[in-house]
């Protein structure tokens, strides 16, 4: 030890002092994802706390990589501050999607008629993914389950079902996961997105039979004709999604795919038979359709202003849907009673979700610039040469699985993910869109805790994950087959 420390002040980089021991060097940068992962699978820590010591694990691994010791406080510094830039707009999502969440009067959010199994089918596969990717934040659950429960449903059964809602996670409040997730991958969130949606759109076909099984087991068994007629739904909200990337703002592709379709089969099971009718169709719509017209709008400003503090990260641009959102919140709150009450209690209740997204964020920032995932990915290649990328799959259900969040996760594995795929030549956006919106975050503890919660009725977080394995398996399949495709 005395000898690195004559080392530091001689100038000499702390790693030559520790080039004979190769295994003490991965097990140094092996640590912070370690503490980490040990402190959110033991529940020996909340989130806020597990951050917290995997920051501190992250400064040994630093020390590697600094020419002197006395550049540590410099490196951690810049690592928070560019932390802290990147967190801003997802941070900012999740606040703006809860106030236009509490802007909606309750009697805009009712159940779609039909029949029971077209009902679920309807709040599991689209109304529940819509309102997820406006709000966010789970609201999509809870919504999907509070139609179920006015269907007459719930229970474990309804809570299996209602998981089916939370797919559109990489889409889910506008995408804040899919941001950071590109940011640290280092490619544009455009790119990453479309290519999410091929994954996305394959998982929730190959849920279809495992929804049939769950309809089936709460009292409303689909028939064969049904089950047609729902592929044929299902298939129009995957082709949506993949088709809807080529020709709007990526942030808009999960609320324009599972709204489109969502409007056709509405009116297609219930067209308005009045004047009356039609109206109160409008008005029950007319905050998504503010938020969404906003949003496009906004696009149409060519060359925007862009905020850009720090140099080296990229910039904010004025019309990015950050803004929008809030623009839409704040006038949907308006035209409500309570303004400053409801205003009031939306941000209180970002409070806690903003602080854990910003302590993963500023996680990521430390990992990466220490060097942890350039090194961990040369280890990996190193030990299973080819077949590395293929862990891929793996390392994307374990981030989710612990995590769950989309940015919890995109920031504890995706620099990782993004130096395997490099490493192995493999496309820049493959390996990230594998990471991106896995769906072992529908089995994380937070939303099968959400979900057992408000589905009630006996239903609980062991039960859930005793009847979810067709969801890991799904994400894992679809995961292996892409990059096997390459």
């Amino acid at each position: 030890m005395a000898e690195a420390h004559a080392a530091g002040r001689r100038g000499i980089p702390l790693l030559a002092c520790c080039r004979h021991s190769a295994a003490m060097i991965l097990m140094l940068q092996a640590l912070p994802l370690f503490v980490l992962i040990v402190l959110l699978a033991t529940g020996r820590a909340g989130p806020l706390l597990a951050c917290g010591l995997a920051m501190l694990a992250c400064l040994p691994a630093a020390l590697l990589v600094l020419p002197t010791a006395s550049a540590l406080p410099g490196f951690v510094g810049t690592a928070l501050l560019q932390g802290g830039w990147l967190a801003l707009i997802p941070v900012g999502i999740i606040a703006g999607g809860l106030v236009f969440h509490a802007a909606i009067p309750d009697h805009h959010r009712g159940a779609p008629g039909g029949a029971v199994a077209d009902t679920l089918f309807t709040a599991a596969f689209l109304l529940g993914p819509f309102t997820e990717t406006v709000t966010g934040f789970g609201v999509g659950l809870v919504f999907c389950l509070g139609v179920m429960r006015r269907a007459g449903v719930s229970g474990i059964y309804a809570a299996m079902m209602a998981l089916v809602s939370q797919l559109f996670i990489p889409w889910g409040g506008l995408g804040p996961g899919t941001t950071i997730g590109a940011a640290l991958a280092g490619v544009p969130a455009a790119d990453l997105a479309a290519a999410s949606a091929w994954i996305t759109a394959s998982v929730l076909l190959l849920m279809l039979p495992a929804f049939w099984f769950w309809c089936g087991k709460a009292g409303h068994a689909v028939p064969l004709r049904r089950r047609w007629t729902q592929t044929a739904w299902a298939l129009a909200t995957a082709g949506a999604l993949i088709l809807w990337h080529r020709v709007a703002p990526w942030e808009l592709c999960g609320a324009l795919a599972t709204g489109s379709v969502l409007v056709v089969r509405l009116l297609h099971a219930a067209p308005p038979r009045s004047l009356a009718a039609a109206r109160q169709a409008l008005v029950t719509a007319s905050p998504y359709m503010l938020l969404i017209s906003i949003l496009l709008a906004s696009r149409l400003w060519p060359n925007p202003p862009r905020w850009q503090p720090l140099a080296d990260m990229a910039g904010l641009p004025a019309n990015h849907a950050l803004f929008g959102l809030w623009l839409a919140a704040l006038l949907q709150l308006a035209r409500g009673p309570r303004r400053l009450a409801r205003l009031g209690h939306a941000l209180r209740r970002a409070g806690r979700p903003a602080t854990v997204l910003l302590m993963f964020v500023l996680f990521s920032r430390l990992l990466s610039n220490a060097g942890v995932p350039q090194g961990l990915a040369l280890t990996l290649a190193a030990v299973f040469g080819r077949a590395a990328p293929f862990a891929a799959p793996v390392l994307a259900g374990l981030g989710g699985f612990l995590a769950g969040t989309n940015v919890g996760a995109n920031s504890a594995m995706m620099p990782l993910q993004a130096e395997l795929g490099r490493l192995a030549g493999l496309p820049p956006v493959l390996l990230p869109s594998v990471q991106n919106g896995t769906a072992f975050l529908l089995v994380s503890p937070q939303v099968t805790a959400m979900a057992a919660a408000v589905a009630g009725h006996g239903a609980t977080q062991g039960k859930i994950w005793r009847l979810a394995w067709p969801i890991p398996l799904a994400a894992l399949l679809v995961g292996l087959a892409v990059i096997a495709l390459g």
